[in-house]
């Protein structure tokens, strides 16, 4: 969970406890680098990767490379499965 707050002169911000919270939602399989701000109240959908440093200020849509400041879509990234004969590959499954 994030905060967010409004932005008045000194005089007014003191005592005045105007503070927003914000959900901020990380999928599943999502890696996010080293050094990434997100600001509140962001997506960021399954299997994407965020660059380290980016500053994320948008939804991510699912599958994608985003990098930069303001963070942005750079590259789709393949849908792979972890179940078996999906996509082609057969995944062992036994762990013995």
């Amino acid at each position: 969970m994030t905060a967010t707050h409004s932005v008045v002169p000194s005089i007014y911000r003191r005592d005045r406890g105007e503070t927003k919270l914000l959900r901020t939602e990380i999928h599943n399989g999502c890696w996010i680098g080293l050094g990434v701000t997100i600001l509140p109240g962001i997506v960021i959908g399954e299997g994407c990767v965020i660059a380290a440093g980016s500053v994320v200020n948008k939804n991510c849509e699912k599958n994608g490379l985003y990098a930069g400041v303001p963070a942005k879509r750079v590259k789709d990234l393949p849908v792979l499965s972890l179940y078996p004969f999906h996509n082609g590959v057969e995944v062992d499954e036994s762990f013995d």
